[in-house]
C-alpha cells in the first residue's frame, strides 16, 4: 500500500482493513460497508 494513497486489504473472510499510504487506519471492516467506509476516508482528508 506503501505507493497508494488510499485502499483496502482484505483481512480475513468478509474483513478489510483501510489504509492511507502506507498506515493501516481502520481494521476488520465488514466487507459489505469497505467501499462506503473508504470514500468517507477520503473525503475526510479532503477536508483537511
Amino acid at each position: 500500500m506503501g505507493d497508494a494513497n488510499f485502499g483496502y486489504v482484505g483481512a480475513g473472510p468478509g474483513k478489510v482493513n483501510l489504509y492511507r499510504r502506507d498506515q493501516c487506519v481502520k481494521t476488520n471492516i465488514p466487507e459489505a460497508n469497505a467501499v462506503e467506509e473508504l470514500l468517507k476516508l477520503i473525503e475526510s482528508y479532503k477536508k483537511n
